[in-house]
């Protein structure tokens, strides 16, 4: 099945934005927006195009190897059905291109969440067709509430460490970032790999690292840094979607700084409330099945916890 795709540029923001907003299925899937689908341009194993299909904009990831697949659901205002049968086309010309390069029994559609997961199943239709598997870990989105209150025992973790940063570094400046702190910000990042980067193996944020620092204006991506006695020891990073919740992507730190992470997360929830009042919840990604990720996200109380799945085609 012949599909014209395109490579995606910085340009389509405003496109993927629009088709975005108008879906009727939940878009909340941590990897389904347009800042994480653009910075694959800069993985060195793959390319990342777009293209129309029955009036749904579908993203295309084709690897080194040669296998195709898509990295989000397609957006668009069609409906279940037509979403389905976008899907089957879709999935068709994955496995056409597949096929030419030798791969089989790998998942079309990779990955969605189970909210989007549940959308699909109340078709008839996608039985025959589809059937999923899951994967390791939950995606969690915290309350946005929640976190400017943190009231009750079950945040007097957070708070104790808020009030230790707070104590412990009182010459501490919390601040947007600026075009100036970029290398600042990349040797903290190859700080955090050194430290982190071993307790936490399958985060890789490599790629899209410094293209999503340096184009933060274009993208509207906001970056809020921790300075202490003039250099750079935390740095997070989101924005807000155009189904109106938050996305975390990036957060590095020195650990050295106690009560750090727990700092820069309260302080980017009150930056985002003070920009869009009108935001609930933050999507911080899943914790791939770490348990030393999974209790530490666990300690802000995440209103939803989502399963996430991969679909395969029947053939």
């Amino acid at each position: 099945m012949m599909i014209k795709l395109e490579p995606i540029t910085l340009t389509d923001k405003q496109l993927y934005d629009t088709f975005i907003k108008d879906s009727q299925y939940p878009t909340n899937c941590w990897s389904g927006n347009f800042t994480y689908i653009w910075a694959h341009n800069f993985s060195k194993s793959l390319k990342i195009y777009k293209t129309f299909i029955n009036g749904f904009l579908v993203t295309f990831i084709i690897t080194n190897k040669g296998r195709m697949y898509l990295p989000t659901l397609p957006f668009g205002p069609g409906n279940l059905e037509e979403l389905i049968e976008c899907l089957r086309i879709a999935s068709l010309a994955c496995l056409e291109q597949n096929k030419k390069a030798g791969i089989t029994n790998k998942a079309v559609i990779n990955p969605l969440n189970e909210t989007q997961l549940n959308y699909l199943k109340q078709s008839p239709l996608f039985t025959t067709y589809f059937q999923d598997s899951k994967f390791t870990g939950l995606e969690r989105h915290y309350s946005i509430n929640k976190l400017l209150r943190l009231k009750g025992k079950e945040f007097q973790q957070i708070r104790n460490k808020l009030n230790r940063f707070k104590k412990k570094y009182p010459q501490a400046i919390i601040r947007k970032y600026t075009d100036k702190d970029f290398h600042q910000v990349s040797e903290l990042n190859q700080i955090w790999i050194k430290e982190s980067g071993k307790k936490y193996k399958r985060i890789i944020d490599g790629f899209y690292f410094e293209p999503i620092i340096k184009n933060y204006a274009n993208l509207n991506h906001h970056i809020i840094v921790i300075e202490i006695d003039q250099k750079i020891v935390g740095l997070i990073s989101g924005e807000v979607l155009p189904n109106k919740n938050a996305w975390g992507c990036l957060t590095k730190f020195d650990k050295n700084y106690d009560g750090i992470s727990e700092t820069l997360t309260i302080e980017f929830v009150k930056h985002l409330h003070q920009s869009y009042p009108y935001i609930n919840t933050i999507n911080v990604g899943s914790d791939l099945g770490d348990k030393g990720l999974a209790f530490n996200k666990e300690r802000y109380r995440p209103v939803y916890s989502y399963k996430r799945y991969c679909l395969y085609y029947k053939q």
